[in-house]
Protein backbone atom coordinates (compact mmCIF):
# COMPACT_ATOMS: atom_id res chain seq x y z
CA UNK A 1 0.00 0.00 0.00
CA UNK A 2 2.50 2.46 0.72
CA UNK A 3 4.54 1.42 -2.57
CA UNK A 4 1.44 1.88 -4.39
CA UNK A 5 0.77 5.75 -2.62
CA UNK A 6 4.01 6.82 -3.62
CA UNK A 7 3.26 5.60 -7.32
CA UNK A 8 0.38 7.55 -6.86
CA UNK A 9 1.86 10.86 -5.68
CA UNK A 10 4.62 10.58 -8.32
CA UNK A 11 2.23 10.05 -11.05
CA UNK A 12 -0.17 13.39 -10.03
CA UNK A 13 3.18 15.45 -9.71
CA UNK A 14 4.04 14.14 -12.90
CA UNK A 15 0.82 15.29 -14.55
CA UNK A 16 1.18 18.60 -12.99
CA UNK A 17 4.73 18.91 -14.50
CA UNK A 18 3.38 18.23 -17.50
CA UNK A 19 0.53 20.75 -17.22
CA UNK A 20 2.14 23.26 -16.60
CA UNK A 21 4.20 22.66 -19.61
CA UNK A 22 1.77 22.65 -21.66
CA UNK A 23 0.03 25.78 -20.72
CA UNK A 24 2.97 27.70 -22.15
CA UNK A 25 3.40 25.79 -25.37
CA UNK A 26 0.73 28.30 -28.00
CA UNK A 27 2.82 31.49 -28.39
CA UNK A 28 2.60 32.54 -24.62
CA UNK A 29 0.88 36.19 -23.97
CA UNK A 30 -1.57 37.43 -26.84
CA UNK A 31 -0.08 40.14 -28.51
CA UNK A 32 -3.43 42.18 -27.88
CA UNK A 33 -6.40 42.80 -25.83
CA UNK A 34 -10.12 42.54 -26.85
CA UNK A 35 -10.78 46.53 -27.53
CA UNK A 36 -11.17 47.76 -31.12
CA UNK A 37 -7.65 47.82 -33.08
CA UNK A 38 -6.83 49.34 -36.28
CA UNK A 39 -4.32 50.83 -38.41
CA UNK A 40 -3.85 54.46 -39.26
CA UNK A 41 -2.23 57.36 -41.40
CA UNK A 42 -3.26 60.20 -39.49
CA UNK A 43 -5.31 60.99 -36.14
CA UNK A 44 -8.05 62.27 -38.60
CA UNK A 45 -8.15 59.03 -40.75
CA UNK A 46 -8.51 57.06 -37.01
CA UNK A 47 -11.45 59.45 -36.15
CA UNK A 48 -13.62 58.73 -39.14
CA UNK A 49 -13.38 55.17 -38.29
CA UNK A 50 -16.89 54.59 -35.95
CA UNK A 51 -15.52 52.74 -33.47
CA UNK A 52 -12.78 55.19 -32.44
CA UNK A 53 -12.61 58.86 -31.32
CA UNK A 54 -10.29 61.77 -31.79
CA UNK A 55 -9.51 62.40 -28.16
CA UNK A 56 -8.21 58.46 -27.85
CA UNK A 57 -6.50 58.69 -31.39
CA UNK A 58 -4.35 61.74 -30.95
CA UNK A 59 -3.38 59.98 -27.52
CA UNK A 60 -2.66 57.08 -29.52
CA UNK A 61 -0.82 58.82 -32.13
CA UNK A 62 1.23 60.91 -29.92
CA UNK A 63 2.47 57.82 -28.25
CA UNK A 64 3.29 56.01 -31.30
CA UNK A 65 5.28 59.44 -33.04
CA UNK A 66 7.61 59.81 -29.41
CA UNK A 67 8.56 55.57 -29.75
CA UNK A 68 9.29 56.14 -33.25
CA UNK A 69 11.65 59.39 -32.44
CA UNK A 70 13.62 57.63 -29.37
CA UNK A 71 13.29 53.88 -30.76
CA UNK A 72 13.75 53.34 -34.48
CA UNK A 73 16.43 52.37 -35.94
CA UNK A 74 19.49 54.93 -36.67
CA UNK A 75 21.74 54.49 -40.27
CA UNK A 76 24.11 56.67 -40.87
CA UNK A 77 23.32 57.11 -44.32
CA UNK A 78 20.43 56.23 -46.80
CA UNK A 79 22.74 53.37 -48.68
CA UNK A 80 23.06 51.56 -45.24
CA UNK A 81 19.05 52.06 -44.30
CA UNK A 82 17.93 51.17 -47.61
CA UNK A 83 20.03 47.71 -47.22
CA UNK A 84 18.00 47.10 -44.55
CA UNK A 85 14.64 48.64 -44.63
CA UNK A 86 12.45 49.18 -47.74
CA UNK A 87 11.80 52.62 -47.30
CA UNK A 88 13.74 55.42 -45.40
CA UNK A 89 13.53 58.64 -44.15
CA UNK A 90 16.02 61.29 -42.95
CA UNK A 91 16.15 62.59 -39.60
CA UNK A 92 17.11 66.06 -38.17
CA UNK A 93 20.70 65.34 -38.03
CA UNK A 94 21.35 63.68 -41.37
CA UNK A 95 21.00 60.43 -40.23
CA UNK A 96 18.42 58.00 -41.57
CA UNK A 97 15.59 55.50 -40.23
CA UNK A 98 12.55 53.71 -41.39
CA UNK A 99 9.92 55.73 -42.20
CA UNK A 100 6.88 56.29 -40.48
CA UNK A 101 3.84 54.70 -42.53
CA UNK A 102 1.21 54.79 -40.17
CA UNK A 103 0.22 53.55 -36.29
CA UNK A 104 -1.43 51.04 -34.84
CA UNK A 105 -4.21 51.87 -32.42
CA UNK A 106 -5.88 50.11 -29.96
CA UNK A 107 -8.60 50.74 -27.30
CA UNK A 108 -8.74 49.60 -24.27
CA UNK A 109 -11.21 46.78 -22.77
CA UNK A 110 -11.41 48.98 -19.74
CA UNK A 111 -11.72 52.37 -19.27
CA UNK A 112 -8.56 53.05 -16.54
CA UNK A 113 -6.54 50.80 -19.19
CA UNK A 114 -3.96 52.41 -21.43
CA UNK A 115 -4.58 53.13 -24.82
CA UNK A 116 -1.98 51.83 -27.00
CA UNK A 117 -0.31 53.07 -30.21
CA UNK A 118 2.78 52.28 -31.91
CA UNK A 119 4.73 53.24 -35.35
CA UNK A 120 4.30 51.13 -37.64
CA UNK A 121 7.06 50.41 -41.21
CA UNK A 122 7.12 48.48 -43.96
CA UNK A 123 7.28 44.84 -44.13
CA UNK A 124 10.91 43.67 -44.93
CA UNK A 125 9.76 40.26 -46.69
CA UNK A 126 7.59 40.13 -49.43
CA UNK A 127 4.11 40.11 -47.38
CA UNK A 128 2.16 43.43 -47.49
CA UNK A 129 1.25 45.11 -44.20
CA UNK A 130 3.56 47.07 -41.67
CA UNK A 131 5.52 45.76 -38.52
CA UNK A 132 5.86 47.92 -35.77
CA UNK A 133 8.84 48.62 -33.59
CA UNK A 134 9.31 45.23 -31.89
CA UNK A 135 8.93 43.49 -35.66
CA UNK A 136 5.16 42.58 -34.68
CA UNK A 137 3.41 42.00 -38.06
CA UNK A 138 -0.23 43.01 -39.10
CA UNK A 139 -1.33 42.15 -42.24
CA UNK A 140 -4.81 42.23 -43.75
CA UNK A 141 -5.64 38.94 -43.11
CA UNK A 142 -6.06 39.07 -39.35
CA UNK A 143 -9.63 40.59 -39.67
CA UNK A 144 -9.71 41.56 -35.95
CA UNK A 145 -7.71 44.53 -37.23
CA UNK A 146 -9.30 47.23 -39.11
CA UNK A 147 -7.18 49.00 -42.23
CA UNK A 148 -8.04 52.14 -43.39
CA UNK A 149 -8.08 52.84 -46.94
CA UNK A 150 -4.75 55.16 -46.65
CA UNK A 151 -3.06 52.82 -44.65
CA UNK A 152 -3.73 50.04 -46.91
CA UNK A 153 -2.51 52.35 -49.77
CA UNK A 154 0.68 53.40 -47.66
CA UNK A 155 1.98 49.37 -47.14
CA UNK A 156 1.15 48.93 -50.94
CA UNK A 157 3.17 52.50 -52.02
CA UNK A 158 6.33 51.15 -49.85
CA UNK A 159 6.00 47.41 -49.72
CA UNK A 160 8.70 45.12 -51.09
CA UNK A 161 5.73 42.86 -52.18
CA UNK A 162 4.66 43.01 -55.51
CA UNK A 163 1.15 44.36 -55.00
CA UNK A 164 -1.15 43.71 -57.66
CA UNK A 165 -4.87 45.28 -58.77
CA UNK A 166 -6.41 48.34 -58.76
CA UNK A 167 -6.19 50.83 -61.52
CA UNK A 168 -3.97 50.60 -64.43
CA UNK A 169 -2.35 46.86 -63.27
Amino acid sequence: MIASARVNKSAIVFLVLVALALTGCGGGEPTHGTGPRGIFTSTNDCAEHEKFEFKSCSEAIRTAIKIHNEESAIYENVRYCKAKEPSCERTLNNKFRPRLLGFYVELPEKEEDAIIGRPLYALVDDTTGFRDNKKVSYTEKDLSLHFSRSSVAAYKAHSVAKVSGGFGT
